[in-house]
């Protein structure tokens, strides 16, 4: 017998080119997410906001690297958005609507708190940069293995499933 917990059907993310029949949706996206400016970066965060989901480090941590950017001579305001594909408000989360309100109005967090089909989501993924899960316990992380499937980096801790996708294997043991 063998069990495979969660897998992830490569038919429906993927990364999309310019020969795919989605290209023209996915370049709408783009122009929706990024407010017309092509080069503009975007992070995203694809979970539930729930407090184990760590959704205000996220917001937090998005405000420190607009800082950053701004110390380095770039205009973070203009250059980059945080993409928070989730309810902004949860009875088991953050209030993050109130969160970004106090601690990132100068930065551009994007909410979309709309339940869409696999293709759908496979274009936003495909719209962001990078897909950030700062999880304290993931026993998967299928927003993030939906992301590489899609051809899209992630940022992740060292936590459950979230290390297994990163490959961090122990040299001494050959194990995870």
């Amino acid at each position: 017998i063998t069990y495979i917990p969660h897998g992830i059907d490569t038919d429906m993310f993927f990364p999309i080119n310019n020969t795919h029949s989605d290209w023209d949706k996915l370049q709408e996206e783009r122009k929706k997410i990024r407010n017309g400016k092509e080069d503009k970066f975007v992070v995203m965060w694809n979970n539930r906001n729930i407090h184990r989901k760590h959704p205000g480090d996220v917001v937090l941590a998005y405000k420190h690297f607009c800082q950053l950017v701004d110390k380095n001579g770039g205009n973070a305001a203009e250059d980059c958005s945080l993409l928070m594909h989730t309810q902004p408000i949860d009875p088991n989360g953050t209030d993050l609507v109130a969160l970004v309100g106090e601690l990132c109005d100068e930065y551009t967090v994007l909410f979309d708190d709309k339940i869409v089909p696999s293709p759908q989501l496979n274009i936003i993924y495909n719209s962001a940069d990078v897909v950030v899960n700062m999880a304290s316990n993931e026993g998967f992380g299928l927003g993030t293995a939906e992301a590489m499937a899609a051809g899209v980096p992630i940022i992740v801790n060292v936590t459950g499933g979230l290390q297994d996708q990163c490959g961090f294997i122990n040299p001494e043991t050959n194990q995870y």
